[in-house]
């Protein structure tokens, strides 16, 4: 239900609890590559936000790993890395019975004539299962930013509708470029806000159930073929 300024209440809830967040940001160094602390108690009340019982899934492990599992009922992590994986298991020690913690290699694909690198979900069945069960989704992996896109469609794609998606690092200018575009190629399905805490995040709520649309731009197609 819309309120009379067209906005819906969940649509609302979300906007005060990111503009409580970039009010009180912090000062000081903030950590590249590593999702800082605030930004972690912010993935806590967004998952605070949610009916129970909340399934939450991350693309990348580590500190986001503890605060998706101290907000939600159960939590599935992909990474790509059985090293940092391990290192995530080690630090935290919060691993319950329904938590799952899942190694995927990267694998090169074609993606509309693009060569990207990225999960190969479609051999992962039961992965692809557990993104359609989850309401809140963090896309923090591959490592490289610049092949995050793909991570993010994924979980744009299989999402429910009423998801939160979180991104990553769009301090890094290809991510925000790609986080737009796909945001306005998917207007109808999806609300978007870039927030800026201690890392700048990108947040996308699903809106509707529709197919997401994935049409790069010349630069950006380009830019792969580049870096392949």
């Amino acid at each position: 239900m819309k309120s009379t300024t067209g906005i819906s209440p969940r649509e609302l809830e979300i906007q005060q609890l990111i503009t409580r967040y970039e009010q009180s940001r912090p000062e000081g160094p903030v950590p590249a590559w590593v999702l800082p602390p605030t930004s972690c108690e912010f993935l806590r009340d967004l998952a605070a936000s949610f009916p129970s019982p909340l399934h939450a899934f991350e693309f990348g492990s580590g500190r986001s790993t503890h605060a998706l599992r101290s907000g939600s009922a159960r939590t599935t992590s992909v990474e790509n890395s059985a090293d940092w994986l391990h290192q995530t298991e080690e630090g935290g020690g919060d691993k319950r019975p329904g938590d799952e913690s899942l190694v995927i290699p990267l694998r090169r694909c074609w993606n509309r004539l693009r060569l990207i690198e990225s999960f190969d979900l479609q051999s992962q069945p039961q992965v692809i299962q557990s993104l359609r069960e989850s309401h809140l989704i963090l896309v923090d992996s591959p490592p490289n930013p610049a092949k995050r896109e793909h991570a993010l469609f994924l979980a744009l794609r299989y999402a429910p509708v009423g998801a939160v998606i979180v991104l990553d690092d769009l301090e890094v200018p290809v991510v925000t470029r790609f986080s737009l575009r796909l945001a306005r190629q998917n207007s109808r399905a999806l609300r978007f806000w870039k927030v800026h805490i201690d890392h700048q995040l990108g947040l996308f709520l699903k809106m509707r159930s529709e197919c997401i649309r994935s049409l790069p731009t010349p630069r950006e197609f380009i830019g792969t073929w580049l870096r392949a």
